[in-house]
């Protein structure tokens, strides 16, 4: 390995052309810069200056290394602004939540891309369990669960709550109360994070019959939000969903909330590494979500 401070002094000589001025302005004795510069000859097993008198001239050797030696400061310059600035509006984000908050949070940060167009915004729509193993493994950085985790390599912060809704066909009518065994009849419609939201509305409402999610009569499943509410639309079976979802459904005359005695409130957690360091570009992200879903 070439010594820095050798090396530095070999440059500082060939710009200033003098011994004295050299150790001067590096506060060295003139000894000291002879000293290193006989260092690098060694190194490099060839002379770098063609001395005559008080003065010298650069072999080709002594060109080739001054060259080259201004390339890596010119290099070591840029590494070092790289490493110490961080751009505030340059840059990937990725993050991850379900296809609900996508659809409230993306127009926003599309909105943000339009504005800083060196943004590169990359948006996961996912559920629970997904968004946990992407965090993990460095694929996002931020993430949005209905879950609080006890991974000890992750941290969270509330930063809202949705409420969960079941939801029936219209064309269901019931003779008096709904009962658990009436939704077992229509059946189940299941997602990403259906058992998940089942759990949290049926052992509450229904704790008498409800048995865990072994218990319920599953008449399909699909991962794809939009399409979620179409069998429910259609009669074929039931099932539980985030307001915000229901909300957006584009045939709410097809459908009907049933009223709980219990409202279910899921809990929102912006989620992400504990020991990973994120970029200052994501704090306006992390803002605008925090704003949008306490809202």
């Amino acid at each position: 390995m070439i010594n820095q401070k050798h090396l530095n002094t070999f440059i500082t000589l060939a710009e200033t052309g003098h011994f004295t001025q050299t150790a001067e302005r590096l506060f060295m004795t003139q000894p000291g810069v002879t000293q290193h510069i006989k260092k690098l000859e060694k190194h490099f097993n060839t002379l770098l200056l063609e001395r005559y008198g008080k003065q010298f001239e650069l072999t080709l050797a002594g060109e080739k290394l001054y060259q080259t030696a201004l390339t890596m400061r010119d290099l070591e310059t840029q590494l070092n602004e790289q490493i110490n600035h961080d751009e505030m509006t340059k840059g990937i984000c990725s993050i991850a939540c379900s296809g609900a908050l996508a659809n409230l949070l993306y127009p926003h940060f599309v909105q943000q891309q339009t504005v800083h167009p060196e943004l590169s915004v990359f948006v996961e729509a996912a559920p629970n369990k997904n968004i946990i193993a992407d965090l993990l493994s460095n694929k996002v950085d931020l993430g949005i669960v209905t879950i609080e985790s006890s991974h000890e390599q992750l941290k969270q912060t509330l930063v809202g709550v949705e409420e969960l809704q079941l939801v029936l066909p219209a064309s269901i009518k019931f003779d008096g109360v709904c009962r658990f065994e009436d939704l077992n009849e229509i059946g189940f419609i299941n997602h990403p994070d259906g058992l998940h939201f089942a759990e949290k509305v049926l052992s509450v409402n229904f704790k008498a019959d409800y048995k865990g999610p072994n218990s319920l009569t599953i008449k399909g499943y699909v991962n794809q939000l939009q399409q979620i509410l179409l069998p429910v639309a259609k009669g074929v079976g039931y099932t539980v969903l985030a307001k915000s979802t229901v909300e957006q459904f584009q045939q709410p005359a097809l459908l009907q909330v049933l009223p709980l005695e219990h409202v279910i409130q899921d809990s929102l957690y912006l989620t992400q590494k504990r020991y990973r360091q994120i970029p200052a570009r994501y704090q306006w992200f992390e803002d605008t979500i925090k704003t949008l879903l306490s809202e």
